[in-house]
């Protein structure tokens, strides 16, 4: 690591102390000075080397936060947030091809199964019935160190019986839907929103419940243009980002 930075505070300036002090770090951090996963000074060692109180510091520290570029450890002290991984959202989007991008072997594991009965707008999406037998598969899926999807893949029993133990053989939809006949999909439509997690999936990604979590939700077609399946991701904040390509 290269010399640490000179610290000190412009006093009787328009920019206020705290602010100046967030600069300050955001250069070190974006500049490299502190990577991914270092240990920033703590509150008292900042507040001692810039001269203010340690509240000062504080909310310099929260809004680094805020923006994505630190958490704190209870305990431990405050970190540079790890670098999200990009997912591009495309019309050939697959977690599949992610994971090989990752270097990671299909690590998909099935953890419910169940049968409901399509409301109208799922069947809408899926272009069946309303009422007609659903297929719902919930799933934990990891491509990396710190990258897991908790996910939802919903399909209609009839044409898809049988997937659950295909996912559960090769932990992978890709493969297991190209063995029900459907080697080749594309995505149709994608939805992209934020909450907080369901207690399953915050126990599945091992976050806190007040963590926020993305959701990405689809609808996967097969080469005939007809809908297979429509799912969900919920990935913890700051592990993914996902990339939309205009066309």
């Amino acid at each position: 690591m290269a010399a640490a930075p000179r610290r000190r505070v412009r006093r009787g300036e328009p920019i206020p102390v705290w602010r100046q002090i967030e600069i300050d770090l955001t250069f070190e951090i974006r500049t490299g000075f502190f990577g991914p996963g270092d240990r920033l000074p703590s509150e008292s060692e900042l507040a001692k080397a810039y001269g203010v109180h340690r509240h000062t510091v504080r909310v310099a520290l929260a809004r680094l936060a805020d923006e994505g570029l630190v958490v704190a450890r209870q305990g431990k002290g405050v970190f540079v947030a790890r670098r999200p991984v990009e997912y591009a959202v495309t019309r050939e989007s697959k977690w599949s091809e992610f994971e090989q991008r990752l270097a990671a072997r299909p690590d998909g594991k099935l953890l419910r199964s169940s049968r409901r009965t399509a409301t109208a707008e799922l069947a809408a999406l899926l272009a069946i019935a309303p009422g007609s037998e659903l297929l719902v598969l919930e799933s934990l899926r990891r491509a990396g160190p710190g990258v897991s999807a908790y996910c939802y893949h919903v399909f209609e029993h009839a044409r898809f019986a049988g997937i659950d133990e295909a996912f559960r053989r090769l932990r992978s939809y890709t493969p297991a839907l190209a063995e029900l006949g459907h080697p080749e999909f594309f995505r149709t439509r994608t939805w992209i929103d934020g909450r907080l997690p369901r207690a399953d999936e915050a126990r599945a990604l091992a976050v806190a419940s007040d963590t926020p979590v993305m959701v990405m939700s689809y609808v996967d077609a097969g080469r005939d243009g007809a809908p297979i399946l429509f799912g969900s991701a919920v990935v913890p904040a700051g592990r993914l980002r996902f990339r939309v390509d205009s066309p």
